[in-house]
């Protein structure tokens, strides 16, 4: 396994283990506590998912992107980095392409700030 692909594992199994689902009211994105190393359990939803992974990423260097997608009905929130996702509904990290059922529609720069583009005609 390539040595990105293998970090992003790592990262994506840290965050995941001690990732507590929890359905916020209304969107309220909240970064990981100051400190956040992975080590701390965190209870959110997928945006604060995709905000603890982020910064994990950040501090290893790898450069990453917010994907808002819809499964189903649903809005929904992963991480991409260099076609790879990291999700907290996956048990591990996964090629874009292979989520035939997720359909893309909006993707974030790679820092903070930088707008979100549409993403058109694309469903995997």
């Amino acid at each position: 396994m390539d040595a990105l692909l293998s970090e992003l594992q790592r990262i994506h199994r840290q965050v995941r283990r001690r990732f507590i689902p929890w359905t916020d009211r209304g969107e309220q994105w909240t970064m990981p506590p100051p400190g956040y190393d992975g080590y701390q359990s965190l209870r959110d939803d997928c945006d604060g998912f995709c905000l603890a992974v982020r910064t994990l990423l950040r501090r290893a260097g790898i450069r990453s992107r917010l994907v808002y997608c819809e499964v189903g009905r649903e809005g929904h929130l992963v991480v991409e980095v260099e076609g790879w996702i990291l999700d907290y509904l996956l048990p591990q990290v996964v090629a874009n392409n292979a989520l035939i059922h997720y359909r893309w529609r909006r993707i974030s720069g790679f820092e903070p700030g930088e707008p979100w583009r549409e993403i058109l005609g694309l469903t995997a």
